[in-house]
């Protein structure tokens, strides 16, 4: 037992030491480059380093490039520090924290010692982002998406390959409204005060069941699936809701709706994340 505790006491030691001498914005940078095959760049405008604390990087710049088009994505701060448990577990792992878009996140993640990137894991919680303020967000789905966000994600597998990701996640967003562009029925956007989406991630597939729509203009359930591809605005979207009139759907704003009694109205979003469409199916 005694020889166990040097060889523990040796590890966490050698682990401290090391982490603290490493260059942590150029290891993210280069981590996020390699993740996203070079779409994504990220630096940072400060880098300080404490032991209690771990490295802190503040004034981070995230350039996103989307087809013919960049986004710049900013985060007031974020925090790396190490997480020795996963050490004995075959991982290099590392806990995150920062701050972006008024709203926090924390999030733990590690890479196989072994296979590196095509075996990992990460955990992640976001709270009270607002999504108007990410600019990536509406570059991506081509339409604004306002609203708060707080969720959770739970994934593990080759980090690198979406298409081969397990695990899952649930996602709320209070006080918003989508950009949905149905002006033939009178309105372009779609508000709501809750939506809550959980969603099953298996061999390449997020699967969306019991999604629930709480709004003044319309309420209702959705499920559906999207087909995760490494390029993500081009993953295909099947995504249906079943719907019914909320209290502020009436006179002219609801008039052109095809609404059938008691009937619930299903709409249809298909598409990519990149181009989404939606439609009417009828009840």
């Amino acid at each position: 037992m005694l020889y166990v505790g040097f060889i523990v006491y040796g590890l966490a030691l050698f682990s401290v030491l090391t982490f603290y001498r490493l260059p942590a914005d150029k290891i993210l940078s280069g981590t996020v480059e390699s993740m996203t095959d070079g779409r994504v760049l990220v630096s940072s405008g400060k880098l300080s380093s404490t032991l209690w604390r771990g490295h802190h990087l503040e004034d981070l710049t995230g350039t996103i490039q989307s087809g013919n088009s960049v986004v710049v994505a900013r985060m007031d701060y974020l925090t790396l520090s190490p997480n020795f448990l996963g050490l004995f577990q075959g991982y290099l792992p590392v806990n995150l924290k920062g701050k972006m878009a008024k709203g926090t996140f924390q999030m733990s993640a590690g890479i196989s010692m072994v296979r590196g990137l095509d075996n990992g894991y990460a955990s992640l919680e976001v709270v009270g982002i607002h999504l108007g303020d990410v600019e990536a967000l509406s570059m991506l789905a081509q339409r604004q998406i306002k609203g708060k966000l707080t969720g959770r994600a739970d994934l593990h597998g080759p980090l690198k390959e979406l298409r081969k990701l397990k695990g899952r996640a649930s996602i709320l967003i209070e006080d918003g409204t989508v950009e949905a562009r149905m002006d033939a029925f009178g309105f372009r956007a779609i508000p709501f005060l809750k939506l809550s989406l959980p969603l099953f991630v298996q061999d390449g597939v997020a699967s969306l069941k019991e999604g629930r729509l709480t709004g003044p203009l319309f309420s209702g359930e959705l499920e559906g699936r999207i087909r995760l591809l490494q390029d993500l605005e081009l993953s295909p979207l099947q995504i249906r809701a079943a719907i019914r009139p909320g209290p502020s759907l009436a006179g002219e704003k609801g008039g052109n709706l095809p609404l059938s009694g008691d009937k619930p109205l299903v709409i249809r979003l298909e598409g990519t994340i990149g181009k989404p469409l939606f439609t009417f199916a009828g009840g």
